[in-house]
């Protein structure tokens, strides 16, 4: 079995989607005055938001009666997933129909799926947020007419941030996961696998960051 971490980093001066929800801000806590002077000792003070850097979330957050991701259980998070390649996206660029299509996915009834364009690489520039290449209607709704439970991509952004599109209704009534951003899909050697991505345990999180990783030629008997 291969693993294959597909978290971007959350480091001090990171991407934030607006002044609203934080980046990350990073400190070195102070050392306890039990510690003895001659002792090292270390710890950091993490400042995020439930949407800093890789994160998992479920309805709860845009429906305060929907249920928060940490209170999924763990099993659902650990699901068959079927991995999109595509050709690498441009600042605002679309994927379309045409590109998933072309792509010849195996996607499952219940699968995960998540897209990968190559936006990662632009993880810690200045426009990885505003620039972002976004997912069509059509090709949305496509991969919600296949029943999927999870939609996850590279891409900080799924909508046209000038010109909205895409089908958020759809998303939070018939998937259940949003995961974003990825990063490292270009390690996967894979169609299908396993995804595994484990929310942080903060009571009543709608979402919150979490490792996500892909478990490539998986046997559950491993």
């Amino acid at each position: 079995m291969r693993i294959v971490d597909i978290t971007g980093w959350i480091h001090n001066g990171m991407w934030q989607y607006c002044d609203s929800y934080p980046g990350a801000r990073i400190t070195e806590c102070e050392k306890p005055p039990f510690i003895p002077a001659e002792k090292e000792c270390y710890c950091q003070n993490f400042e995020i938001g439930g949407q800093s850097g890789t994160y998992i979330e479920t309805a709860a957050h845009v429906d305060a009666t929907a249920t928060p991701v940490v209170d999924i259980p763990l099993d659902e998070l650990f699901m068959d997933v079927a991995i999109i390649k595509l050709p690498a996206k441009g600042p605002l660029e679309k994927i379309t129909l045409a590109d998933l299509e072309a792509a010849e996915p195996d996607i499952r009834k219940g699968d995960g799926v998540i897209i990968g364009t190559g936006w990662d690489r632009k993880w810690r520039d200045a426009d990885f947020i505003k620039a972002s290449p976004y997912i069509s209607r059509d090709a949305a709704d496509w991969l919600f007419d296949k029943e999927i439970k999870l939609l996850g991509s590279d891409l900080p952004r799924f909508d046209n941030i000038n010109a909205k599109e895409f089908p958020w209704e759809r998303l939070w009534r018939d998937a259940k996961f949003l995961l974003a951003p990825v990063a490292n899909l270009d390690s996967v050697r894979r169609k299908r696998a396993k995804l595994c991505a484990f929310p942080i345990k903060v009571e009543g999180a709608m979402g919150t960051p979490c490792r996500a990783a892909i478990f490539e030629d998986y046997d559950e008997q491993d």
